[in-house]
């Protein structure tokens, strides 16, 4: 077993040395590298007037560079046509106009005289692209620097002028004064404060606008008010602070009646009394309506989550489940009644006060 293993192995190495040797004489051109040899077989080393560096160098092929092509991973054949078009030759571009900013109108900038002005700088610009192209034309085919200017400039005096000094700073001073920083949402949140603080109340409204100071809410009111109208929908707009307005207006009022009716009794939470007439109802007591006035007086009106918490809370209804189960909408609409009823008794005695002055003039 142990001389076969060793057959084998020393077959094994001679063909490995076989192999060896015919690799080292390996060429592309059909040449040996390895020829320098003696009569031996041995190597004899290099001779002289042989650059072995400058042989191996004639004879070496080099791995070609790698090249890196953009793969299309989508089917968009925009992009496709822009790549293959952009490979051709370049075309000189126009140019460079001014570029008018974005001016919305409730930004009240003076669009009008501020496309004039972009338009005359614009106008003069292409006018002198054009006259430098006629110019190089000329110039190109043979003609002197006179000449040439003068095919490029024909009416000199018609020709558009360029923007003056007066012009550039009329410019700036128009863009400064319209308000740039106010984008769309912040418009919205004006108006929508506006309608729920009404127009006058303006501290209130800064603080529902985010990023803008009381200053800033405060010039844009005065120019908003002025120059409204320039906006696009203007009239939507000025409806909805309206009727905010009304709604605010109108809660003044229930504040001042329940205020005038309270002020007539000594202790309104134990005297107070109504005229209910046909519509008292069954559901509700004097007492409860009592209490729902009085205490729309302190919390103010449109507070029904925080009245139905206090009627939770007092000691006069621990066992009045009918008024301790009430939803904050059916407290509302049982406070307008009695709002009504107060708007009505008052109505009464003007008209009563104003009854004894009438018979007296007859």
């Amino acid at each position: 077993t142990l001389r076969g293993g060793e057959q084998t192995t020393k077959e094994l190495n001679d063909k490995l040395q076989r192999f060896t040797e015919q690799a080292i004489k390996f060429t592309f051109d059909g040449g040996d590298i390895y020829d320098y040899q003696d009569a031996e077989g041995d190597f004899a080393g290099i001779p002289d007037g042989v650059d072995l560096k400058s042989y191996v160098a004639a004879n070496w092929i080099g791995p070609g560079t790698r090249e890196r092509k953009k793969v299309y991973r989508s089917y968009n054949e925009n992009d496709y046509y822009r790549e293959k078009m952009s490979s051709g030759p370049r075309v000189s571009k126009g140019p460079r106009l001014p570029k008018i900013p974005q001016m919305h109108d409730f930004q009240f900038f003076n669009t009008i005289r501020l496309t004039e002005l972009f338009e005359k700088e614009s106008l003069y610009e292409q006018y002198r692209h054009q006259v430098a192209q006629r110019k190089a034309a000329a110039l190109s085919q043979g003609a002197s620097e006179e000449v040439a200017l003068k095919q490029a400039e024909p009416d000199p005096e018609n020709a558009p002028q360029a923007i003056t000094e007066e012009e550039l700073e009329e410019k700036d001073r128009l863009l400064e004064e319209g308000f740039s920083t106010w984008n769309k949402r912040d418009f919205n949140a004006f108006i929508r404060a506006s309608e729920k603080f009404g127009r006058e109340d303006l501290e209130s409204i800064a603080l529902e606008i985010d990023g803008k100071s009381l200053d800033d809410v405060v010039e844009y009111a005065g120019v908003f008010w002025q120059r409204y109208k320039e906006i696009m929908d203007y009239e939507r707009c000025i409806k909805a602070v309206e009727r905010g307005e009304q709604r605010i207006q109108r809660q003044q009022d229930i504040v001042r009646f329940i205020e005038s009716k309270l002020n007539s009794y000594k202790c309104p939470w134990r005297d107070l009394r109504f005229t209910y007439g046909s519509s008292k109802g069954k559901s509700y007591n004097e007492e409860e309506d009592r209490f729902i006035i009085c205490m729309i007086h302190k919390l103010g009106y449109g507070a029904w989550d925080e009245l139905k918490a206090e009627i939770r809370k007092s000691w006069l209804f621990r066992f009045d489940w009918f008024i301790k189960s009430r939803t904050p909408q059916e407290l509302g609409r049982r406070c307008d009644t009695l709002i009504r009823l107060i708007e009505k008794e008052g109505e009464q005695e003007d008209e009563e006060e104003k009854m004894p002055t009438k018979k007296a003039r007859r």
